[in-house]
């Protein structure tokens, strides 16, 4: 590295090499470069109050997280943790979306008439292909009207802080 001048205390790179950095590389233009599989960036949406439905249309819960891919090849992992309670519900049908695009879908199964507690956990592997912001949110429903459902619900009526992740790994 030249001690004095226009270049003084920089690390040149001749264009086409790169400089080898552990974990990843640095390019000649100076930007740094993540091998691929490793995780870019970590986003979390939380939601601490509980959400009480018996609609057997699809009804936002309230729990989000946008990211901003920064390359469209890389593969968004989203996880979603959160506890609910149902009664006499048949189906509850939780959703995973992109924007307005369902991208995952469960359901839990009660037809009891007493309180049973429902798992919303999920998580998937997806491909947005886009380096703009992207939201992902769920939704729930009801196949049954006279059913109830509690969710992101403690035993004593507030919510668990339900927690959704999107974390972008490099391709």
């Amino acid at each position: 590295a030249p001690t004095s001048g226009a270049n003084a205390n920089k690390v040149l790179i001749p264009s086409g090499h790169t400089l080898d950095a552990s974990s990843g590389s640095v390019n000649a233009s100076g930007g740094l470069t993540t091998p691929s599989g490793h995780v870019i960036q970590v986003v979390t949406g939380t939601k601490s109050s509980s959400l009480q439905t018996n609609s057997t249309s699809l009804v936002d819960t309230g729990l989000s997280v946008t990211i901003t891919p920064q390359f469209n090849t890389s593969k968004i992992f989203i996880s979603v943790s959160n506890l609910g309670i149902s009664n006499n519900t048949q189906y509850v049908i939780h959703k995973l979306l992109r924007g307005s695009t369902v991208i995952s879908t469960d359901a839990a199964y009660n037809n009891n008439s007493y309180w049973m507690p429902v798992n919303f956990a999920m998580s998937i592997l997806d491909s947005p292909a886009t380096i703009s912001a992207t939201t992902y949110k769920t939704q729930i429903r009801l196949s049954n009207a006279s059913g109830d459902l509690r969710y992101n619900y403690f035993g004593d009526g507030t919510g668990t802080n339900a927690t959704i992740t999107a974390m972008e790994i490099k391709q």
